[in-house]
């Protein structure tokens, strides 16, 4: 593919790029208000049952091409990071 036909691709590569930045650091936000009740509530910061709702509801809506084992490990990583996000939110409440 020559460079006249990449450089359009690669340019919205890089616009959703900045979409899926944006919306990870939203979850983020999300995530450490979460960290905040469950520090108040003395709530786990980790429960399994609601990160396997939340990788089988990514797995089900996944419309492709990427396979639903790859989005699993997608939202695995997020919400590992998202968890120890809020881990900081508790331990330092």
């Amino acid at each position: 593919m020559s460079d006249d036909k990449l450089l359009p691709l690669r340019q919205k590569i890089d616009a959703i790029d900045a979409q899926i930045l944006d919306l990870l650091n939203q979850r983020a936000r999300v995530a450490q208000e979460v960290g905040h009740v469950k520090a108040e509530t003395n709530a786990p910061v980790f429960r399994p049952e609601r990160e396997a709702q939340v990788l089988r509801r990514a797995a089900d809506r996944n419309p492709g091409p990427l396979l639903g084992t790859d989005i699993q490990t997608i939202f695995r990583e997020v919400m590992s990071a998202c968890r120890a996000l809020e881990k900081r939110v508790v331990v330092a409440y």
